[in-house]
C-alpha cells in the first residue's frame, strides 16, 4: 500500500473550520484529591467546560462528598464488613445526591455543556474500564481492589483475607461488569493500557491485563485509549496500530483521567473526543452511536477528519491490488498555532504513507493504492513545536489522530472470536456426580442446563461463560471460566506482576512491548479448558 499527495487547499487566514464537531471529555474524577471544597470543585468542572468549548463531560467518581466518604469508608474501615456482606450495597448507593450533582453541574452549564455520569471500574490489577453511558447499578467502589489481590473464583488463593467472615474478599469477574454495563447500552473503553510505575522498590500496574482475553472472547472491544498522560503516547499508538494489523476493528480514544477538586487542568492537558454534531451540547442517544461507529477523532487541540471515498472515520471499504482510494485530510492547528508540524497518513504496520510537513490548515487529497493485503488508514498530525523523532513523549504539547477507515481486500486479517473447548468432569472425590449445571453468559443469563454424570461434560462455551453449579448437599459455586483458566491467567500475570519487564529491566514506566500482551497465546490458552469440579 502506498500514497501520494495529488491535492493541497490552504486554508483562508487562520480559520478553524471544525464547525459540526463536538468535544466530549471522558474519564474524569470529581472530588477525588479534596485540594478544594465541593462547591468549588463544580465551579472548576463547569468553568473548564466553558472556557475550553467542550460539549460533553463525562462526570466519574467519587463523584461528590457523600459518595466519596462512603468510598473512603468502605476501602478502609470498613472494608471486611461491606464486602463480607454486612453492609448493604444498595444503603450505599447515593443516588440522591449524586443526581444532584449531575443536576446542578447542567443548571450551571446553562446548556452549553452536557454533563453526565461515569465511572471506572472495575479497578485493581487486572487493568481499569471506564465507560460511556455509564449505568449506575453498583457503589461506585463496588469492583475495586487497588490495594489487594482477591478472588474471582473459588480456586483463586485467599491472599485477602475477610477477618469479619473467614472467607476471602470476591469480587465480580471483569467480564460481568462489561456485560452488565453493555445491557444497559454502554460502551466499555481500557483506560491507560499501557501504564505502570515503581513506588519504593515496588512495581505497581494500571495496565490493561485482561484486554487480550476479552478481545479474543467477545471478538472486539468497545474502544481503547490511545491519548492520555500525554499528547502523544507511543505506547498506546503501538498497541493500537498492533491490534489494527490483527483485523480488529477497535476505535482509540482520548481521557483525561483528571480531578476537579484542586487547580483547573492546563490546557495542556486537555484530551478530547471529537464527535460529528449538529447541536452544540449533543445527548447521549448521538454521543454514544457515534463513538460506537468509531466515528471520532482524538485531540489535544488541532483539528483533524479523515473521509475515504467519501465514508467516514469507522467505515469499512472494498479494496484489492489495482484499488485507488480518495483520501479527503482535513486538518487545522491547535488555537494559538500558526501550522502543523507534520500531518502523517498512517496505515498498516504504523507506516507512514505520505506526510506534509508546516501545513497551516486547510484539505488535503491524497490517492492510495490499494493491495491484497488490505488493512487500515488513519491520520496523525502533531503541532507546531512539536517533532516526536527528538523530543521526549512528555514534551510533546500537540497531537491529533483519526480513528481509521478499514479497507478489506481477499487476503485481509479477520479477527474472530475464540470459542472455547470445555470439558467439566468430577474430581477424584467424585463429589459432583449428580451436580446439576448451568451454562450462563456472564452476565447470568442460562444458556444450557444438565447434571454431571460419570462422564465428562463436553461442550463448546463462550470464553467468559460462568459455570453453575448445584450440589447434592447443597453447595453453591459459580465459576467464571475465564479467571478459572489456569493458561490465560499466567498470560494476564505476565503483564500485572511486571514480568514483561524481566526481558529488558530498562524499560521506562509507562512502557511495555506489545509483544507481552502475548496475543497469540493467549488464543491458545482459551481455545481449550478443563475443569474438574
Amino acid at each position: 500500500m502506498n500514497a501520494t499527495l495529488i491535492h493541497s487547499k490552504p486554508g483562508i487566514g487562520a480559520r478553524r473550520e471544525d464547525g459540526g464537531w463536538a468535544g466530549v471529555a471522558t474519564h474524569s474524577h470529581t472530588v477525588r484529591s479534596h485540594s478544594v471544597d465541593f462547591e468549588q470543585a463544580k465551579r472548576n468542572l463547569v468553568d473548564w467546560a466553558r472556557t475550553r468549548g467542550i460539549a460533553a463531560v463525562g462526570v466519574g467518581s467519587p463523584w461528590e462528598p457523600v459518595s466519596a466518604s462512603h468510598y473512603k469508608q468502605c476501602e478502609t474501615v470498613d472494608r471486611d464488613a461491606y464486602f463480607g456482606g454486612r453492609i448493604a450495597p444498595e444503603s450505599m448507593m447515593d443516588r440522591e445526591p449524586i443526581e444532584t450533582l449531575v443536576r446542578d453541574l447542567n443548571r450551571q452549564g446553562g446548556g452549553r455543556t452536557l454533563f453526565y455520569l461515569d465511572n471506572e471500574t472495575p479497578k485493581n490489577r487486572h487493568g481499569h474500564l471506564w465507560y460511556v453511558g455509564f449505568d449506575y447499578q453498583v457503589p461506585g467502589w463496588h469492583d475495586y481492589s487497588q490495594d489487594h489481590r482477591v478472588q474471582f473464583w473459588d480456586g483463586d488463593p485467599c491472599e485477602d483475607p475477610n477477618a469479619l467472615t473467614g472467607g476471602c474478599h470476591r469480587r465480580r469477574s471483569y467480564a460481568e461488569v462489561v456485560a452488565r454495563q453493555r445491557q444497559a447500552g454502554a460502551l466499555a473503553i481500557w483506560a491507560h493500557p499501557t501504564s505502570w510505575w515503581t513506588q519504593e522498590g515496588a512495581f505497581i500496574t494500571n495496565i490493561a491485563a485482561e484486554l487480550v482475553l476479552h478481545l479474543h472472547a467477545d471478538g472486539f472491544l468497545d474502544g481503547m485509549v490511545v491519548q492520555g498522560y500525554d499528547a502523544f503516547h507511543r505506547a498506546y499508538q503501538a498497541l493500537w496500530f498492533d491490534l489494527l494489523d490483527r483485523g480488529v476493528r477497535v476505535p482509540g480514544y482520548a481521557e483525561l483521567d483528571a480531578c476537579f477538586d484542586k487547580a483547573p487542568i492546563a490546557a495542556a492537558g486537555t484530551f478530547l473526543n471529537y464527535v460529528p454534531a449538529a447541536s452544540r451540547a449533543p445527548g447521549l442517544d448521538m454521543i454514544v452511536p457515534a463513538l460506537r461507529a468509531a466515528g471520532h477523532y482524538i485531540s489535544s487541540g488541532p483539528h483533524l477528519v479523515l473521509e475515504v471515498d467519501g465514508r467516514p472515520m469507522g467505515s469499512r471499504l472494498a479494496s484489492g491490488a489495482g484499488a485507488r482510494h480518495r483520501a479527503i485530510v482535513t486538518a487545522w492547528p491547535a488555537p494559538g498555532e500558526s501550522h502543523l508540524s507534520r500531518l502523517e497518513l498512517i496505515g498498516r504496520g504504523g507506516a507512514t504513507l505520505a506526510r506534509v510537513d508546516g501545513f497551516a490548515g486547510g484539505t488535503l487529497e491524497f490517492e492510495v493504492a490499494g493491495d491484497d493485503e488490505g488493512g487500515w488508514l488513519l491520520v496523525r498530525a502533531v503541532g507546531e513545536q512539536d517533532d516526536p523523532d527528538r523530543q521526549r513523549q512528555q514534551q510533546i504539547r500537540h497531537c491529533a489522530l483519526t480513528n481509521p477507515v478499514w479497507l478489506d481486500a481477499p487476503r485481509s486479517r479477520r479477527h474472530e472470536a475464540v470459542v472455547t473447548d470445555l470439558v467439566v468432569a468430577s474430581g477424584p472425590d467424585g463429589a459432583a456426580r449428580g451436580a446439576s449445571w448451568t451454562l450462563a453468559t456472564a452476565a447470568g443469563e442460562p444458556l444450557a442446563q444438565g447434571v454431571l454424570g460419570a462422564d465428562p461434560l463436553k461442550v463448546q462455551a463462550h470464553p467468559c461463560s460462568r459455570l453453575q453449579l448445584r450440589y447434592a448437599d447443597g453447595r453453591r459455586r459459580d465459576i467464571p471460566l475465564a479467571m478459572a483458566n489456569l493458561a490465560a491467567r499466567a498470560h494476564i500475570d505476565h503483564l500485572a506482576d511486571g514480568h514483561f519487564r524481566d526481558d529488558d529491566p530498562s524499560l521506562p514506566s509507562g512502557d511495555v512491548p506489545v509483544r507481552a500482551f502475548r496475543f497469540d497465546a493467549m488464543r491458545e490458552a482459551l481455545a481449550r479448558q478443563t475443569l474438574l469440579v
